[in-house]
């Protein structure tokens, strides 16, 4: 590869981890091709880009953008998945892709922000709901108190002890 095209390959490669929020760095040697195709479409399906490029491009890549505590991590065949938007998309996608289809990739570590993940703390990433989901656990939370309200206040038994209190207070107002 010529100099001018690495360096268009690097700078396309600042251009994502500069706007990427999350990402999972993992082993693709082995895997067969058409594997490697239906992992791509899912990731396109979770607004997730995967990139395999080489170690020393992406090195170059992670420290101009700052992220110098990844570039250390870059050892060997590495596929990165890139996440925009959800920053547990990355790890929930492809660590539920490597569980139902089988194949031999290993998670090695992941990123946020610039921060680098361990193995551990990725599957853990994976478990954690998505941004919607959280949401609407939260707005959810907010609702409940007020529908046992207005449902305490709409209960048949309450219309009953409104109707007793105004019949007492018409008894003892004659």
């Amino acid at each position: 590869m010529k100099k001018e095209a690495k360096r268009g390959v690097v700078s396309g490669l600042k251009e994502v981890l500069g706007k990427s929020v999350a990402g999972v760095v993992s082993s693709y040697q082995g895997i067969p091709t058409p594997e490697i195709v239906n992992l791509r479409h899912k990731l396109r399906d979770a607004n997730l880009e995967l990139k395999v490029v080489k170690n020393t491009m992406i090195r170059r890549a992670a420290q101009s953008v700052g992220f110098n505590s990844l570039s250390e991590h870059f050892d060997g065949a590495n596929a990165v998945v890139l996440g925009y938007d959800d920053v547990s998309a990355p790890a929930r996608v492809l660590t539920q892709f490597i569980s139902s289809s089988g194949v031999g990739m290993t998670i090695r570590g992941g990123f946020l922000e610039n921060r680098w993940l361990s193995e551990n703390e990725v599957s853990i990433m994976a478990t954690l709901p998505t941004r919607d989901e959280l949401i609407a656990k939260v707005l959810g939370g907010m609702q409940s108190p007020i529908m046992g309200l207005v449902q305490s206040l709409s209960s048949p038994m309450l219309g009953i002890v409104y109707a007793l209190n105004a019949r007492i207070q018409q008894l003892e107002g004659n």
